[in-house]
């Protein structure tokens, strides 16, 4: 009799979507749900307009949300792979020190000798172009180390300035300017399951790391990483929120990217660890919303094709992979000094 009822209470037990989070912007189908209930992952493109390219891939995963935090604390280990070149978490409060691995490859330092405003192959604002241009002359012996050098304090520059007041320095690479906090604004407002549910966070995002709420965890990392054929160096912030409220997710990492050097206007990623059924697997679901300046022009719409057709087919992989990773066990102990780089450059 006993076994009846237990079965009927499963029977008449609402069903709980653990992707409801992200509804009205993501709707899981009923075969992508059959693949992942066969522990495959899912990747679909998000509609997105203008500049802005979207995609959201998930996976089951038996992991909590406190490895998935210990993970994410431990960033140059949660990326490490071939693509990074790469990787740092700044210190707190940031110092050039930090900076010390960063180096700029040889095509890159030749763009910064024929960079000015409107036709530049960096994203920088005018006033970094010259500041880079003042000791980038080839008349100079040291010109390429001293290039470096001043590159790594305008990185340093940007950080301080977004610690101190939130402030995102403009993009002055093509015309007209673009400024990426607006453009990130954008991204936030266009994610209406983060304003929904958690509004303050959402709100937050917007702002420097010094006055997000109560709760929150903050930090900056720079990494220099192998994209489209070219190595990219960006800036991120990571914002690790917990929560036990049902329909939230029990852990929620949000990276927002204060800088890069090519491609990338704005961009925010979330990571989610999505409580499962009980006594069935949790899922891991990532989302991304990015502005690229790629998406503009005669073969935009082709662009755009391409791009969402090769995120989709690399997000599943990806995730898979991040799976393997954080299922293997907690991550290394945090050494004394946290230094990666790799051979190439």
């Amino acid at each position: 009799m006993l076994g009846v009822l237990v079965a009927l209470q499963l029977l008449t037990a609402p069903v709980v979507d653990p992707f409801a989070f992200f509804s009205p912007t993501v709707v899981i189908a009923r075969g992508d749900r059959q693949r992942l209930d066969g522990g495959q992952p899912i990747a679909q493109v998000i509609p997105g307009t203008g500049l802005e390219v979207a995609i959201f891939a998930a996976v089951p995963v038996n992991i909590d949300g406190d490895r998935l935090v210990a993970w994410m604390r431990r960033i140059e280990e949660l990326k490490r792979s071939t693509y990074v070149l790469a990787i740092r978490r700044f210190s707190n409060p940031p110092r050039l020190d930090d900076l010390a691995d960063l180096t700029l490859d040889d095509r890159e330092l030749s763009a910064i000798q024929a960079c000015r405003p409107a036709h530049c192959g960096l994203k920088l604002s005018a006033a970094e172009m010259a500041a880079l241009q003042r000791v980038a002359s080839p008349t100079r012996a040291d010109w390429k180390a001293a290039t470096e050098q001043r590159f790594r304090e305008i990185v340093l520059a940007r950080v301080d300035a977004y610690l101190a007041d939130g402030r995102i320095g403009a993009y002055d690479d093509r015309a007209p300017a673009i400024r990426p906090a607006e453009e990130f604004a954008r991204l936030v407002d266009h994610s209406p399951f983060l304003t929904t549910h958690l509004p303050d966070f959402a709100a937050s995002l917007r702002r420097a790391s010094a006055q997000r709420p109560p709760g929150v965890e903050v930090f900056l990392y720079w990494s220099k990483e192998h994209l489209a054929n070219r190595p990219i160096v960006s800036v991120t912030e990571v914002n690790i929120i917990r929560s036990k409220t049902p329909g939230v997710p029990e852990a929620l990492v949000a990276g927002k990217e204060i800088f890069s050097t090519h491609y990338v206007n704005a961009s925010l990623s979330l990571t989610a660890l999505l409580p499962g059924a009980a006594g069935g697997p949790n899922y891991l679901a990532y989302v991304n919303r990015s502005s690229v300046d790629m998406l503009s022009g005669p073969f935009a719409g082709l662009i755009r094709w391409v791009l969402q057709r090769r995120l989709r087919a690399e997000a599943a992989n990806v995730l898979l992979g991040l799976q393997k990773r954080l299922e293997r066990g907690d991550p290394p102990p945090q050494p004394a000094v946290v230094r990666f780089q790799s051979n190439l450059r």
